[in-house]
């Protein structure tokens, strides 16, 4: 049996090694609605940029249910995805999150006027060939606490 501690183990590694995230939203006009991005995260907290006028901004104003997958497109190698909220935080919070995401990418910038997001997923999916974690390993994001 796999330890919840080991499959949020799996899910840093995976977080640290990645830059891009494509997150799924649903509730505005165009809906639903894919868009890649690029991340940081603190433990398993996500953070990024939306683009202000953007499709997703304008989902994740009416609903803010999101599903997320991270991956290099290739299935062989180890993946995540899962499902939870987010939430667009105050401008205020603009340097911590471009310091996040500069810290991780150093090439890292802005081309359209963006607002900061955190993403708190629930549920954690798995998909792990080499460790024979098909089907995915679940984490619910309640089962590990977050490290100091």
């Amino acid at each position: 049996m796999v330890s919840q501690t080991e499959i949020k183990q799996v899910i840093l590694d995976i977080l640290q090694s990645n830059n891009a995230i494509t997150i799924a939203t649903t509730g505005g006009e165009y809906s639903p609605w894919v868009l890649g991005a690029y991340f940081a995260s603190n433990d398993l907290t996500i953070y990024l940029m939306l683009e202000v006028a953007g499709k997703t901004m304008a989902n994740l104003r009416k609903n803010q249910s999101v599903a997320i997958q991270i991956s290099q497109n290739d299935a062989m190698k180890d993946f995540l995805q899962a499902y939870g909220t987010a939430t667009v935080l105050p401008e205020s919070e603009r340097e911590k999150v471009m310091g996040m995401l500069q810290t991780k990418m150093p090439w890292y910038q802005l081309y359209t006027p963006c607002l900061p997001v955190r993403l708190d997923m629930k549920k954690w999916f798995v998909t792990s060939l080499s460790r024979q974690w098909l089907p995915a390993r679940v984490l619910e994001a309640e089962t590990v606490t977050a490290e100091p």
